[in-house]
């Protein structure tokens, strides 16, 4: 298998460490922990195009997005994401288990590191997701637009319907992703969401903001404090 290139970006682990974007020390705990954690990333990815139904929110009705083979998610804000998409793409993505290793070496060291590493990973993860977009949105024909990734837990979309995404990918099956009691997933680097794709360009364009972006103003966590804001 190709080793997969995934880019790393300072000042997103910087801003995932909590500390301020000119914070030296921080930048050098994050730097050094990327450092350490660099060879232990394994990538791994699964995707599915399927098609869907898009109910909105009406009358006091929570919305509702069905996939192809019946599966049913309830969430307005993720309806109201999609509406006008009659297809998507679901995928998972992970850093792979050695990566989680890494950061519980780090954190054996010294707390600091603990917090630099999983900083480090979640910058990452978020990368390897937006290398990942890009390369299945470049698949798409010129006659198709698309929307930023959606995961549960933003907004008012359930945690709890990972365990249907789980299902529908068959992710630890394919990529070793498994699925703790808690909602909690293993490796903890890991992603699930969706991608809704409309077939014209009317009132879209091929290119969007930051798909984190875009999620964090979806999302109701106001005070949270990656939360990215317009510019």
């Amino acid at each position: 298998m190709a080793q997969v290139k995934i880019p790393f970006d300072e000042k997103e682990a910087v801003r995932y460490f909590g500390a301020k974007k000119d914070d030296r020390e921080a930048a050098r705990l994050v730097d050094e922990a990327f450092i350490a954690l660099r060879n232990e990333v394994q990538p791994r990815a699964v995707k599915r195009r399927l098609s869907c139904r898009v109910t909105p929110p009406c009358d006091g009705g929570m919305g509702r997005v069905e996939l192809e083979g019946g599966t049913v998610f309830e969430s307005n804000q993720l309806a109201n994401h999609l509406l006008g998409c009659p297809e998507v793409i679901l995928f998972g993505a992970t850093l792979g288990s050695r990566f989680d290793i890494g950061i519980r070496r780090l954190s054996l060291q010294r707390i600091a590191y603990g917090a630099a590493a999983q900083a480090v990973g979640a910058a990452l993860i978020e990368s390897y997701c937006d290398k990942l977009e890009e390369e299945w949105k470049g698949e798409l024909s010129a006659e198709f637009t698309y929307r930023s990734r959606f995961s549960p837990g933003y907004g008012d979309w359930p945690l709890t319907d990972q365990e249907k995404i789980f299902r529908l990918l068959e992710l630890p099956k394919k990529i070793g992703l498994t699925l703790t009691a808690g909602g909690l997933m293993a490796p903890i680097k890991s992603v699930t969401a969706v991608i809704g794709i409309n077939h014209g360009l009317q009132n879209e364009t091929r290119k969007e903001p930051d798909a984190r972006h875009s999620s964090c103003n979806a999302c109701m966590a106001l005070n949270c404090p990656f939360r990215k804001e317009e510019p």
